[in-house]
């Protein structure tokens, strides 16, 4: 089989934001042999991870199993690496975090309210259920470091960059200078992150 690519995307935000586009097109140009599963996530932590399970439970030691997660993202595929890890996957797995959240549960107390999707403009209203179920998928320490990439950059005007270097610290990390929470340029650093991806 095919290994598997997941996209994760951040918080109000899709599976049309910049990065995954940039990586859906970097995959088709290159014509990579993997199956790309770019989802538009649900809004609650729990509807997320009953997608991720129900999506993923197939492929547990089928294929080898690469992740990206952006921002929250990045936040939920940590999770996801420790559940692939504690379901004994015994085929390679792989993720990459771009600019990822540490500990969303402490920083959307002050964000519990009215919310909006940037991409698709649909309203919801951040929780303290929503709070608290992210807190239920929080992993210390971060599982399977030689496995895990971290790309930060040090303008992040959303996130503390630092809080992501002293989680990962015994992960690969490229910690760039300036940039934004977006992650400026994030095209350029595509053939690294397939290369750390695809690497034996």
């Amino acid at each position: 089989m095919k290994p598997l690519l997941v996209y994760l995307h951040g918080l109000n935000s899709s599976s049309q934001s910049r990065k995954a586009i940039q990586t859906v097109e970097y995959v088709q140009q290159h014509h990579m042999e993997v199956e790309l599963w770019v989802p538009d996530l649900p809004v609650f932590p729990s509807d997320i991870i009953q997608c991720l399970q129900s999506h993923l439970k197939k492929s547990i030691n089928q294929r080898d199993i690469y992740i990206i997660g952006s921002s929250l993202g990045g936040f939920l595929g940590t999770w996801l690496l420790d559940w692939l890890v504690n379901n004994r996957h015994q085929q390679k797995v792989r993720l990459v975090l771009i600019n990822p959240a540490v500990v969303p549960h402490e920083r959307f107390e002050a964000f519990l309210g009215p919310q909006k999707n940037y991409h698709t403009g649909a309203d919801w209203v951040m929780t303290e259920e929503y709070v608290e179920q992210l807190l239920l998928l929080e992993v210390e320490p971060a599982p399977s470091p030689e496995n895990t990439l971290l790309l930060v950059q040090t303008g992040d005007e959303t996130l503390d960059y630092r809080l992501a270097v002293d989680k990962y610290k015994e992960c690969r990390a490229i910690v760039q200078e300036g940039g934004t929470h977006a992650f400026d340029h994030f095209e350029d650093i595509l053939p690294e992150v397939f290369d750390f991806l695809t690497s034996v």
